[in-house]
């Protein structure tokens, strides 16, 4: 599968077709959204190489952007794992973790 570039002519990052650019979509979905049932070291294993895909993805600002404005509660978008997530949303409102 070959993933467009946001280089190309015409290419719009801020449409709702932002994720066309996404590295993620040359990959098995199940990669960034671990099934139920998997052993939790497959997942982290799993999560750490979908983070490696978003580090060099043209469109991860976008794509974190979209999953913090949705409260995302599963999967590795933008970078970031579902807790992570939570962790970066608490800093910004500045909202203590809770236990």
């Amino acid at each position: 599968m070959v993933v467009p570039s946001p280089d190309e002519a015409g290419a719009r990052l801020d449409s709702a077709s932002w994720w066309e650019y996404g590295l993620c979509r040359a990959w098995d979905a199940d990669l960034f959204c671990v099934p139920d049932g998997v052993s939790p070291s497959r997942k982290r294993a799993q999560e750490t190489r979908a983070k490696r895909i978003c580090q060099s993805c043209p469109v991860r600002e976008r794509c974190l952007a979209e999953a913090m404005a949705r409260d995302e509660q599963y999967g590795v978008w933008g970078g970031l794992d579902a807790e992570e997530r939570r962790q970066l949303e608490r800093r910004r409102r500045g909202t203590p973790r809770s236990s």
